[in-house]
């Protein structure tokens, strides 16, 4: 909270300093839990924002040949 930019007035805005991550920050852990986010996303077949967005593009632009007449 060192570098914060602003000053929070309201007492509920504040993170609590018992949260996990809020002390004794390890970044090795960090990365770790990362780590198993990714695998558990692959092992279950979710995507991450990026990876929606593209797939997104790629039908709409499917699509618009569709609507003027392009080949599949």
């Amino acid at each position: 909270m060192e570098n914060q930019r602003h000053i929070v007035t309201s007492p509920i805005h504040r993170p609590c300093p018992d949260m996990a991550g809020c002390t004794n920050h390890n970044p090795e852990l960090t990365k770790q839990s990362l780590k198993t986010v990714q695998r558990l996303r692959k092992k279950f077949g979710l995507k991450t924002t990026a990876e929606r967005i593209e797939r997104q593009r790629e039908y709409l632009s499917e699509l618009a040949m569709l609507m003027v007449g392009g080949v599949r």
